[in-house]
């Protein structure tokens, strides 16, 4: 593919009692851009569509309101789509203002999310995190999914959701692509999961890892100033000193016969005796429902929008430093899958019992609480612009 860039056409119009060929222009403009025909339904519906951005400035190189201002914005209003934005502040904030359900007369001049057509996320994969924790706490939480549509423009470190969509969608990877396929308004169901731990329930769009990757990503955070190279350099010292924790993963496979018996036990229950089980010593341990958890990580390449299933790549001890370094550095390229030390499993639920402590529940992005944790996929959950 290759990336996107202004082209402006002037027509002159002139009197004329055919519309024949204006019509002809307009459905090969349509055909170019792969939108849908109108229907009757699409052209009697004057509801306007308005769209709540939220943008975190820190997000990355802090390069978002930028990106806003030149891109964002500018597209939206070309297409005619108004929208409200909303700025973070602090950690936290997306899940705040997504989770109150607010009156129409509140003072903050606030609109409740159902007032919206869609939300777009502007950030890391962190911002949506946020905004679906929000969105989940609320007693509408069904209603508020099947309403609203939701996009991303990837301004973070990582944007391993706005790669996946772009991937699929056959687009260059840029904030101009995301933008892009916000403004055509063309929607695809994707998969989202739910996650519990000990204390709390999470949403999740994107990845879980735990061992190495997870280390990698929740111990370079503080060094953030390095922006995406920060992941590569702690990448490089964590294959040095590697490390292995032991742990039980139980799984339940996508089989037929498992569909009808897929409900997740509680935490604290015993594993169902139709799951598989398997003990042993990790090095790396990634569950993913999305083809790329960043932007130059190519991490599951037989992921699928909405098939309904985790894959989870495993590395088990023993492995050497050089072929963990190899297998760290074809992750771009996604060829680790030729790795005879890579195993896939593919599963509906699944449950993590770590046994060695030392490492990180990373869900998202997100440092979350450490100790046993289970998940269960929730096929073509959300309406993702794609």
């Amino acid at each position: 593919y290759d990336h996107r860039g202004a082209h402006h056409i002037r027509l002159d119009l002139v009197p004329c009692d055919d519309f024949d060929n204006a019509g002809r222009l307009v459905r090969a403009i349509r055909a170019k851009a792969k939108l849908t025909q109108p229907t009757t339904m699409m052209m009697n519906h004057h509801h306007p569509k308005k769209y709540l951005i939220v943008l975190n400035p820190f997000s990355g190189s802090q390069q978002s309101k930028m990106i806003y201002d030149e891109t964002v914005s500018p597209l939206l209003e070309q297409c005619g789509i108004a929208h409200d934005l909303f700025i973070t502040t602090h950690a936290g904030h997306a899940q705040e203002r997504c989770s109150s359900i607010l009156p129409n007369n509140n003072n903050n001049n606030d609109k409740d999310v159902l007032e919206y057509d869609a939300i777009i996320a502007m950030g890391g994969d962190g911002i949506l995190f946020e905004i679906l924790q929000g969105l989940q706490s609320r007693t509408d939480y069904e209603k508020v999914m099947k309403n609203l549509k939701f996009g991303i423009v990837g301004c973070g470190t990582c944007n391993g959701l706005a790669k996946s969509i772009l991937h699929w969608s056959q687009e260059m990877y840029s904030p101009l692509e995301s933008t892009f396929l916000i403004c055509k308004g063309q929607c695809s169901s994707l998969d989202l999961s739910f996650y519990q731990a000990q204390k709390k329930k999470y949403t999740s769009f994107l990845s879980f890892s735990w061992a190495i990757m997870a280390d990698i990503d929740i111990e370079s955070d503080k060094w953030r100033c390095f922006g995406p190279h920060r992941t590569d350099i702690w990448a490089a010292w964590r294959a040095i000193s590697l490390r292995s924790y032991r742990a039980r993963f139980s799984f339940l496979p996508p089989n037929h016969n498992n569909y009808t018996n897929n409900s997740l036990p509680l935490l604290s229950d015993p594993i169902p005796s139709h799951w598989t089980t398997i003990e042993d010593d990790f090095v790396l341990f990634w569950t993913s429902h999305v083809s790329h958890a960043g932007s130059a990580l190519y991490n599951s390449p037989h992921s699928k929008k909405d098939d309904g299933i985790f894959q989870i790549m495993i590395i088990r001890k023993p492995v050497s430093r050089w072929n963990m370094v190899k297998i760290l550095l074809s992750l771009e390229k996604g060829s680790h899958v030729n790795d005879e030390k890579v195993e896939f499993y593919e599963c509906v639920s699944y449950r993590l019992e770590p046994i060695t402590l030392g490492s990180f529940n990373d869900l998202d992005g997100e440092h979350i609480e450490s100790g046993p944790i289970q998940a269960q996929i929730q096929p073509g959950a959300i309406r993702m612009f794609a």
